[in-house]
């Protein structure tokens, strides 16, 4: 009689993602998922707070209500925001401690919409980029920009490559200046376009899951 193996296996998924809101960027990554036929391998941690150290827990406490089940990748996914240099240092550190990717924005995720759009150099804040946005969107589509809408993915996904390339200067131009990466303090920046192309890249031949910190 063969032994009963059920106990013991192993589900595994590619990609596991906590996210700090619980709209805007997660209606983004939901459509992009859907974009890829990704729905069987990505899967989002129970939202259980905004601060970052709550991003970086929901991973954990996913993981220990779900034991049997393995991932290549892990990404908190928040912004600076106005939480002190603490929370958002000690947030970081924690997930580097436990090998999760970090998709931080500073100011705040809106930044990467806008990237889609036009290249930032000057430090922002979260009511300049609304305001940025809605003149490009009322430009380009005719509506305002709502992080609520379900359809920005949809609206925006023909520049991803521009908005990946930018985010990507912004990556460079601060570890120019200071030797590293420092998002605590780096505005702008965002680390979103890393966890973009996790997903876009998991059914090629060659999968991009580099991230920051680890």
């Amino acid at each position: 009689m063969g032994r009963n193996t059920s106990k013991k296996r192993i589900e595994r998924k590619s990609v596991l993602i906590a996210l700090e809101d619980t709209k805007s960027s997660k209606y983004y990554f939901q459509e992009l998922i859907k974009d890829k036929n990704l729905s069987g391998e990505v899967i989002f941690a129970k939202h259980i707070g905004t601060d970052p150290l709550s991003v970086v827990d929901a991973i954990v406490r996913h993981k220990l209500q779900n034991p049997k089940v393995q991932y290549q990748r892990e990404w908190a996914v928040f912004d600076r925001d106005s939480w002190t240099r603490a929370q958002v240092n000690g947030a970081i550190s924690r997930a580097q401690s436990l090998a999760i990717c970090v998709a931080i924005s500073n100011e705040a995720y809106e930044l990467w919409i806008l990237l889609h759009f036009e290249r930032l150099a000057a430090p922002t804040n979260r009511i300049n980029l609304t305001r940025k946005l809605n003149e490009h969107f009322k430009e380009r589509f005719g509506v305002e920009y709502s992080k609520s809408s379900q359809d920005v993915y949809r609206y925006v996904i023909g520049m991803q490559k521009t908005a990946i390339e930018n985010a990507q200067y912004l990556v460079n131009h601060h570890i120019s200046i200071d030797g590293r990466l420092n998002p605590e303090r780096q505005n702008p920046l965002t680390l979103v376009h890393e966890l973009v192309q996790c997903l876009n890249s998991l059914y090629s031949d060659t999968v991009n899951c580099e991230c920051f910190p680890i």
